[in-house]
């Protein structure tokens, strides 16, 4: 979180910011609410309440009998209620009901600050001012008198002693400090909690922080290759689980490590004996020193060149096999059938002693040509090397899938290792290292496919299932 470019690197401070802005959103809510809401509601109700202590009175025989205990009602309190006499020549006179025989020039009205000075004469007149016809019933008016809002009710009274007009005004100032207790007692809640809250973030951040800085140094440990001891957080949290997922993570890296290793062993082997082959024999020409002829000996140097070179042609496409697979491999419709006859007229050629037996039907699927052809001639190459006899190759279409199944009748897989021999480390029984299956495996995943290795009562079948176009 950031607040005018600071930012708070404390996970105490950020809960407590995050609590705080939650406070204050709850809080301008319910001020926007009272304010919109509420206090509609409770002026609606106080008008209400106001019209039936002014129609009681209204019909009532003796204005000045008992005195009326109105204002102590809820929402009648600070009302008050007014006889205003006008005479022929203008003039008004107000008289309380409940007051009768005090001056109301020296009564303050309850509603109005003190310092205003607001008396209940000034306030009658003022309302009395509102009159515009003789005979008025229940006429109700809400103006503004020195910034408060006044709420007030006329109606005439009939009198057969006089010819002076007589009215009733019931009326209630609106506006005062009481009507916003609800919101100043929300605001002191609010920040009641807000001073709470920095104390209750302390004790969460302190619970959470734990934990998150053991898996702070357990990933400083990982970054090390510290692949002793995983962590242990019992929690069954979001927290535990990222516990989890990091010893996960542990034991992918540890393998992926020892892999590395393997692999770099494995490879420097390999690529080691073909080179001394290479060196041996040329200096054994240049010694006058080699077996048979000049001829002989360079032929072997050039067969363990390419080898080599075959190896090296093997690791630089497997490295950079992902990136092209990602960025430069354009997919387009493929025949199968056509595709599988190219390859295996070119493979037949390799041995003729081996017997090719095809039944392949026309099949489609979405892949880049040349990386397909590459998966389904290593997967060949793998099959001539260990056949017999004889090598078959079906090519159906079951469902939404197309299914390659590529036999040959060489020997079973050791079943403990039949799952490995698509990884790059795999090497066969004769110790020998490559990289083909492991370069078909990647392409065929790419492409949303599967591979599989199944053994034959005699034999072994690659079985490729992949999505129809």
């Amino acid at each position: 979180m950031k607040v005018k470019g600071f930012k708070f690197k404390s996970l105490t401070i950020r809960i407590w910011a995050t609590f705080t802005l939650i406070i204050l959103i709850i809080i301008c809510s319910i001020s926007i609410i009272y304010l919109s809401v509420f206090r509609t509601i409770k002026e609606k109700d106080t008008m209400q309440d106001l019209k039936v202590a002014h129609s009681i009175l209204l019909n009532a025989n003796n204005f000045y009998g008992p005195e009326n205990r109105f204002d102590e009602l809820k929402n009648l309190k600070r009302s008050s209620n007014v006889i205003i006499t006008i005479d022929s020549d203008n003039n008004v006179n107000v008289r309380n009901i409940n007051k009768i025989g005090r001056p109301l020039d020296q009564q303050p009205v309850q509603g109005f600050p003190p310092e205003l000075r607001v008396s209940e004469d000034s306030l009658g007149r003022w309302m009395a001012g509102f009159i515009k016809n003789d005979i008025v019933y229940q006429q109700q008016f809400k103006k503004s008198y020195n910034g408060k809002s006044v709420f007030f009710i006329v109606s005439s009274i009939k009198s057969t002693d006089t010819s002076d007009k007589i009215y009733l005004i019931s009326y209630i100032p609106l506006s005062n400090i009481e009507d916003n207790s609800l919101l100043y007692m929300v605001i002191a809640i609010g920040i009641m909690f807000i001073v709470f809250g920095f104390i209750a973030a302390k004790i969460v951040a302190g619970y959470i922080a734990k934990p998150l800085k053991k898996l702070e140094d357990y990933s400083l440990r990982i970054a090390h290759k510290d692949w002793k001891e995983p962590i242990e957080i019992k929690n069954e949290d979001e927290i535990g689980r990222l516990a989890k997922a990091m010893n996960i993570m542990r034991t992918e890296l540890k393998r992926a490590d020892e892999e590395e290793k393997m692999f770099l062993q494995s490879i420097s082997h390999d690529l080691k004996t073909p080179v001394m082959v290479i060196m041996s024999h040329a200096e054994a020409i240049i010694d006058g020193m080699y077996i048979d002829s000049v001829e002989k000996t360079a032929d072997i140097i050039k067969n363990e060149a390419i080898a080599l070179e075959k190896k090296i042609k093997q690791l630089l496409y497997l490295n950079t096999l992902d990136y092209v697979l990602e960025n430069n491999s354009k997919a387009s419709e493929i025949n199968l059938y056509q595709l599988i006859l190219y390859i295996s007229n070119r493979f037949e050629i390799v041995n003729n002693k081996i017997k090719w037996d095809l039944d392949i039907k026309d099949a489609f699927i979405i892949g880049n040509a040349e990386k397909i052809q590459v998966a389904i001639e290593n997967i060949l190459e793998n099959s001539l090397r260990y056949a017999e006899k004889k090598i078959s190759v079906k090519l159906n279409v079951e469902n939404s899938n197309v299914i390659l199944e590529i036999y040959n009748d060489g020997p079973n897989i050791d079943e403990k290792h039949i799952n490995n021999i698509f990884d790059n480390l795999y090497k066969d029984k004769t110790g020998n290292f490559g990289l083909g299956l492991a370069i078909s495996k990647k392409i065929i995943d790419f492409y949303d496919g599967e591979i599989k290795a199944v053994n034959r009562d005699k034999g072994v079948s690659f079985i490729i299932k992949a999505p129809i176009s």
